[in-house]
C-alpha cells in the first residue's frame, strides 16, 4: 500500500478519495454486512452490545486495541472455559 501512495500524485489521491467518501469500496461493504450479521447473532447472548466498528477487521492496524483491566481478562477467560466446559459434556 505504501508503495502505492508514493506513487500517487495528489490530484489522484483527492480524487480517490472523493470516490471512497460516496461509495466505500466493496470489501470494506462486506465487512460491514459480515459485521452486521454478527452482531444480530451475538445480540441475544450478548450482555453488551459491541458497535460495529468493534467487528470490522482492522486490516491496516489504524485502531487502537483497548486496554483490559485484569478482572476483564479473567471474566473472559472464565467465560472460555465455561464455553469449553459445556461443548466437552454435550450440553
Amino acid at each position: 500500500m505504501d508503495a502505492m501512495l508514493s506513487e500517487m500524485t495528489m490530484s489522484e489521491y483527492v480524487h480517490w478519495q472523493a470516490v471512497y467518501s460516496v461509495e466505500p469500496f466493496p470489501e470494506e461493504r462486506a465487512d460491514r454486512r459480515t459485521a452486521e450479521i454478527i452482531q444480530a447473532v451475538i445480540m441475544p447472548y450478548a450482555k453488551k452490545i459491541p458497535d460495529i466498528n468493534e467487528l470490522m477487521p482492522d486490516w491496516w492496524g489504524e485502531r487502537q486495541p483497548r486496554a483490559q483491566t485484569p478482572e476483564q481478562m479473567k471474566a473472559n477467560m472464565n467465560m472460555i472455559k465455561a464455553a469449553s466446559r459445556k461443548k466437552k459434556h454435550g450440553a
